[in-house]
């Protein structure tokens, strides 16, 4: 199963890691490059993420926030 995250951008449910709630939270993308090294940064939000998503290859910013995107998930069919 797949999720939409916004924009053009959908990703395999089973890649997710993490979701974090970047309205609830102060991060900056230096500390994000600081402490994921391995991983790419992908700005869907132009500039205005809601939502940080952690896969093990990259980080997804997202516009969507994460309670947007948990609804999304809880209507996936098991």
């Amino acid at each position: 199963m797949f999720l939409h995250l916004g924009g053009n951008t959908v990703i395999s449910i089973e890649e997710i890691i993490i979701v974090l709630n970047m309205e609830k939270i102060e991060v900056t993308e230096d500390w994000i490059k600081q402490n994921f090294l391995k991983q790419s940064i992908i700005d869907i939000a132009d500039g205005k993420p809601k939502s940080m998503i952690f896969t093990d290859k990259e980080i997804i910013l997202s516009p969507i926030s994460s309670l947007t995107l948990k609804k999304r998930l809880n209507q996936i069919p098991v």
